[in-house]
């Protein structure tokens, strides 16, 4: 599938705990994507069109790298197993018993509503258990 690729704007409240973290900072920040990402996903894969199940098992993320002044948290559908996994995703004009086109973009745009408020939330749960 094409790259989709999501910048978040106006998280003062992520960045001012984010800050309080240090050093650990990108590490928590990390995990705190990788469950938001995951929940995507189960978004996208309760979208995803059925007619035998392959698509919908593919859907996969994989664990966040931490690269300068990013954090990459790559996911998605298809494979090798399941190559047609593009066209289901693009095809907006077909019709499906289950399921929809752009399954994963649109729990993505979904999700991005609320994507930084959710960071903030988990990154001020790591704090509290890591006692700060």
């Amino acid at each position: 599938m094409p790259p989709l690729s999501v910048t978040l704007t106006g998280a003062d409240a992520l960045m001012a705990r984010l800050q309080t973290l240090g050093r650990e900072g990108p590490r928590v920040l990390a995990g705190a994507l990788h469950r938001a990402h995951e929940v995507i996903m189960t978004e996208a894969k309760r979208r995803t069109p059925v007619q035998f199940g392959a698509l919908k098992a593919s859907g996969h993320v994989a664990l966040p790298r931490i690269e300068a002044t990013q954090i990459v948290s790559e996911g998605g559908f298809g494979g090798a197993a399941v190559d047609y996994a593009v066209f289901v995703h693009e095809n907006v004009t077909a019709r499906h018993t289950v399921g929809q086109a752009k399954f994963y973009e649109s729990a993505l745009l979904d999700a991005s509503r609320t994507l930084a408020a959710d960071l903030a939330r988990d990154v001020a749960a790591a704090l509290t258990r890591m006692g700060r």
